[in-house]
């Protein structure tokens, strides 16, 4: 049996390449990174579809190619990632006689929006302190990205300068699905995150449980940008959602 291809999609401000530390200890397995066109292209990006775009092209390729896929979703990304999945799910693709399609989706301290809920309406409808805008080109960035994101990342002072403005618009543009309620889930719960810090994370994950939601947890001890700190941890926790089986290690909890 082959093993699925890991597509892996940033949250908001982060590069696709934030992920080549965690791609590097997963050398045997097809990775994937969507490059979402509100951070490439920010100025230019008025709503979420470009994004959902991005997200169902890179998907439908892996899938057409008979390909199963594990969508890992970091932060801000569940709200395109979610939006994005219709009709691509393997379970919906196979009654329409078709191979492959996502198996799995896996949160790092990611938003799990219903639909028609945006980031931003999802937290009452007012923007963090730390949002900066920079309302002529319709953007906005993270006030101090270190101390938010990467307080405990090696490096993290570096990785904080690869950070870019995001579409605003894309921060109140809301969900248009919710593709957690069709796909088995699960979600790493970030215990030391600034950003969402982990009663949010935890509030949002109930939440969908509640509703339906087949969301499976666990917690890792670090901030916003797990796979920074631990590559090797989460890499292997991403290999058990693939099927491994292989020991839970320390730092690794439960829930």
């Amino acid at each position: 049996m082959s093993k699925p291809t890991f597509i892996l999609a940033p949250g908001a401000w982060y590069p696709p390449t934030a992920f080549n530390p965690l791609i590097e200890k997963l050398s045997d397995y097809t990775c994937r990174t969507v490059a979402f066109p509100s951070i490439q292209q920010a100025t230019t990006v008025q709503d979420l579809q470009p994004d959902i775009n991005s997200v169902r092209t890179l998907v439908e390729s892996e899938a057409d190619a008979g390909h199963d896929v594990i969508m890992v979703l970091h932060s801000w990304a569940g709200l395109p990632v979610c939006s994005a999945l219709d009709g691509l799910s393997k379970a919906e693709r196979e009654k329409d006689g078709k191979q492959g399609g996502v198996i799995r989706l896996v949160f790092f301290a990611g938003f799990i929006p219903q639909v028609g809920e945006s980031l931003i309406g999802a937290f009452g409808g007012a923007p963090p302190p730390w949002y900066v805008r920079e309302v002529e080109n319709g953007t906005v960035t993270a006030s101090d990205p270190f101390w938010l994101f990467f307080h405990d990342v090696p490096d993290g002072q570096e990785w904080a300068a690869t950070l870019r403005p995001h579409a605003w618009a894309t921060k109140n543009a809301p969900a248009t699905s919710a593709a957690y309620y069709q796909i088995p889930s699960s979600y790493l719960l970030c215990e030391e995150d600034r950003a969402i810090p982990m009663a949010v994370q935890q509030l949002m994950v109930d939440r969908a449980q509640t509703r339906g939601a087949q969301i499976e947890t666990e917690k890792i001890a670090t901030s916003h940008s797990p796979w920074l700190v631990h590559p090797e941890k989460v890499a292997e926790y991403l290999r058990r959602q693939a099927g491994e089986s292989i020991y839970t290690f320390s730092g690794m909890k439960n829930t």
